[in-house]
């Protein structure tokens, strides 16, 4: 597993405040803790809340001693339960674990079977070596859907998996409760992909190391929806982004159009696709479909979200896209992009107007800078990601791009979370 995927953060939103999941460690076999799912609770303007996990905030689960767990989903129910998902296993050769928490941060006994502690563990599908689970939504009904990367060989695929809010796989949905597996194409074990629900249906997007978007979409009863896409047999949408590059992994998100936004990058710069609510490409929408944006040297799209705030015509329907800039494998160093677009794609030069590239704000914090997650609280902006000293990193910008000085120090939170991260 590599850094990049290790390093994730992953942002939801709740009443209280805010809540991220993450891994708080790298292996098993560097020195420090045993690996473990780790979730953080703050506060709405950052600060660390300790009416969570018994004081501390932060709530740390390790599903099997001397094995690697890590988070890469988080997801909040209607009653303010959190759920987490990742994997459990040896490197290589893990399953799909969730884990769910009351509101107070202890571990919920009723999601699972009786004694596991509010842990599930499903196992990899025959043909895969490994999965995780990499996106996580929760119905209006409260069954939980998960999306998970699956790998063998040099391949990727996602498994689409419905649970019972009590954590047993819901055998409505295509009678096993597993939905058949949406194959993506060339790719690695650190892939992640990304899951939207669209009223009663389902769509998951991955990306390939051939420079291939990938999206499906499935029924309410986990069967693939021939309504939807392009590709022969209907259900699948598979978009080339260029020729000779590697398509990172995917975000989506809808604008109130509903058409769907997708968020990847292709090895050099960002890159946003927009589709109607059915998978066809919106050639309408940048060049054919696509926006490639160089946010800084050599840069990536990690996530996005679509602006709605009531009141405010002026952000309706803007993309914002955060992600990495002035990647520097060599030297290990990243700075924090933040990307914000018009509804049909073009720079938004109302945000950071006065900065070298207007539409863009970058931030550098010395080192690698890893942002992977993007939520929007009112007209505020929150993106969280990790250090490689092992500290959660949030900040909140305004409706204008700069930093907000009622969050934090600054605009910036930071969390330690363990030894390696």
């Amino acid at each position: 597993m590599t850094g990049n995927l290790l390093r994730r953060s992953i942002l939801s939103l709740i009443a209280a405040g805010l809540v991220l999941a993450a891994c708080n460690n790298t292996t098993t076999n560097d020195p420090g803790p045993t690996t473990a799912f780790a979730v953080l609770r703050l506060t709405s303007t950052g600060a660390v809340d300790t009416s969570f996990a018994g004081g501390r905030g932060i709530a740390l689960t390790d599903f099997d001693t001397g094995l690697f767990d890590f988070a890469l989903a988080v997801a909040v129910q209607p009653d303010n339960k959190i759920i987490a998902g990742g994997s459990t296993g040896l490197a290589g050769q893990g399953v799909i674990a969730l884990a769910r928490y009351n509101t107070d941060g202890s571990p919920d006994a009723g999601f699972g079977t009786a004694g596991t502690g509010g842990l599930v563990r499903t196992p990899t599908p025959a043909g895969w070596t490994s999965a995780f689970a990499s996106a996580i939504a929760v119905q209006p009904d409260s069954k939980i859907v998960v999306a998970a990367l699956a790998f063998n060989s040099g391949t990727t695929g996602i498994v689409v998996l419905r649970y019972n809010t009590n954590g047993t796989l819901d055998t409505t949905f295509n009678t096993t409760g597993i939905a058949p597996i949406a194959t993506i194409g060339p790719g690695f074990a650190t892939d992640t992909c990304a899951l939207a629900l669209q009223g009663t249906n389902i769509i998951v997007a991955g990306a390939t190391s051939d420079g291939k978007i990938v999206l499906y979409r499935y029924d309410m009863n986990g069967a693939p929806d021939t309504a939807f896409g392009t590709d022969p047999g209907g259900g699948k949408t598979t978009t080339p982004i260029g020729v000779g590059v590697q398509a990172v992994s995917p975000a989506l998100a809808f604008q109130s159009t509903g058409s769907i936004i997708v968020a990847t990058g292709n090895g050099a710069d960002q890159v946003i696709l927009r589709y109607s609510a059915t998978g066809i490409l919106d050639t309408a929408f940048g060049t054919n479909g696509i926006v490639t944006t160089n946010a800084g040297g050599t840069d990536f799209a990690n996530a996005v979200a679509v602006q709605q705030v009531a009141g405010v015509p002026a952000l309706s329907d803007k993309i914002v896209v955060a992600g990495h800039a002035n990647v520097n494998f060599t030297l290990g160093t990243s700075d924090v992009s933040l990307v914000r677009y018009n509804a049909d794609g073009t720079l938004d030069t109302t945000f950071n107007p006065a900065g070298p590239t207007p539409g863009t704000v970058i931030t550098d914090l010395g080192g690698f800078d890893n942002v992977f997650s993007v939520a929007l609280q009112g007209t505020n902006i929150i993106v969280a990601g990790a250090t490689s000293d092992g500290n959660i990193v949030l900040y909140r910008y305004d409706m204008s791009g700069a930093l907000d000085p009622a969050f934090g120090t600054g605009g910036k939170t930071t969390t330690p979370i363990g030894v390696g991260v």
